[in-house]
């Protein structure tokens, strides 16, 4: 069945939809055609039925980030990873013209309990994700997201998680603490972690810092778990919104 539209979407989300979906950049890589999933090639009539909703072809690839003659594979995790990726249903995902040389993406869906005696939310953990940068176009993530964003919340879910990795400390060749924020993604800072900024005193979270000085968050960032919020009106989708925007109407890199 199809989605519901919220007021929420209809406001705020509806006119994105439509540009991402008419960009050259969708219309090249995430049309939800050549895509076997664990030995099947599926169809554009093609439905799934998930616990979280009903998806066509392109919802689904669309909402996994599955690009255009992509192999995938689903996989049942019943135990929380070393990478902390929680259990749930997750999807693999190879692509060697798309995605980094020796790197899967790999992107799931969890039930997270909620604030409710009984309730359970869906969730999504996004695992792995490279993209071949010298072999796609600029702006080819930004646009995947967004449009992942959107339909896990025209799916009523209630955020996407993930490990923003790289930062102080780390491997260098990560950049992620620096890029998911870009998309809305944000964390609680840790303690004592604002100590020799005085100016960030009164920051609680990363989106705080970058706010008032995204310099000092570029220079002295570190790893840790971030969450996008897709409930209507979330800071998360404050920042999302204009980015994306501006990525699919001037092409400019992300």
């Amino acid at each position: 069945m199809p989605f519901a539209f919220s007021d929420f979407y209809r406001e705020h989300l509806a006119a994105l939809h439509r540009q991402l979906l008419a960009s050259s950049i969708t219309r090249a890589y995430l049309t939800g055609t050549g895509i076997r999933l664990d030995g099947v090639t599926l169809n554009p009539d093609n439905r799934f039925e998930m616990p979280f909703g009903t998806f066509s072809t392109v919802e689904f690839a669309h909402l996994l980030s599955i690009f255009d003659d992509s192999r995938v594979h689903q996989q049942i995790e019943k135990s929380t990873s070393f990478d902390e990726a929680p259990p749930g249903i997750y999807f693999t995902i190879i692509n060697p013209r798309v995605i980094e040389s020796q790197h899967k993406n790999r992107l799931g869906v969890f039930q997270r309990e909620g604030d409710s005696i009984d309730l359970f939310i869906e969730d999504m953990h996004i695992d792995h994700y490279y993209l071949n940068e010298r072999q796609t176009p600029p702006n080819l993530g930004t646009l995947a997201f967004a449009l992942c964003a959107i339909t896990a919340h025209l799916a009523g879910m209630g955020r996407i998680t993930l490990v923003a990795a790289g930062g102080q400390g780390s491997n260098a060749r990560y950049v992620g603490f620096k890029v998911w924020p870009k998309f809305g993604f944000d964390a609680p800072l840790l303690p004592g972690e604002i100590e020799s900024a005085p100016h960030l005193a009164n920051c609680v979270t990363v989106q705080d810092v970058i706010a008032l000085d995204e310099a000092w968050w570029m220079e002295h960032g570190t790893q840790r778990r971030m969450a996008f919020d897709l409930s209507p009106q979330s800071r998360s989708w404050q920042k999302l919104i204009p980015y994306a925007a501006k990525k699919v109407s001037d092409g400019g890199p992300s």
